[in-house]
């Protein structure tokens, strides 16, 4: 009787102190960036080297947080940046919500209820000559 009342304190207490997003959330995030020009650009999250564009790669949320900075590059083209931003999931929200204020509050505090923004990123790097040569047009008319 005892060992199944320890059981049964056990199970409790894990459904109190488990949320949606602890629990289905993981613990990493997708970061997917679609085919853009020009093709084959190189990703970089806060400055180290993750991948050729397209791709779509998981990263461990402790290295994905809000505030980082996917950066695409390319040689001979003006680099993109794209800060990450955490939003609250809607559908954790919605299931923590029924489930109680507990699994809120717990998921809130640990930070799995955020998800980033970096599902769908799409870019369009412009070539470092068009740039030169407007430049270059620029200052010539500026002298006439």
């Amino acid at each position: 009787m005892t060992s199944v009342r320890v059981f049964l304190l056990f199970f409790i207490t894990t459904l109190l102190l488990s949320s949606c997003a602890t629990i289905l959330g993981g613990k990493k995030n997708t970061i997917k960036i679609n085919a853009g020009s020009p093709e084959q650009a190189q990703v970089y999250l806060d400055g180290k080297y993750i991948g050729d564009t397209p791709f779509k790669k998981r990263i461990s949320k402790y290295d994905l947080q809000e505030g980082s900075t996917i950066e695409i590059r390319k040689d001979d083209y003006i680099s993109m940046s794209y800060e990450v931003i955490r939003n609250p999931h809607i559908l954790y929200v919605g299931m923590d919500i029924l489930l109680g204020v507990i699994p809120l509050v717990i998921d809130v505090a640990d930070g799995n209820i955020y998800r980033p923004n970096t599902r769908n990123i799409h870019y369009e790097l412009k070539p470092l000559k068009t740039i030169k040569k407007a430049n270059i047009s620029g200052e010539e008319n500026k002298k006439k």
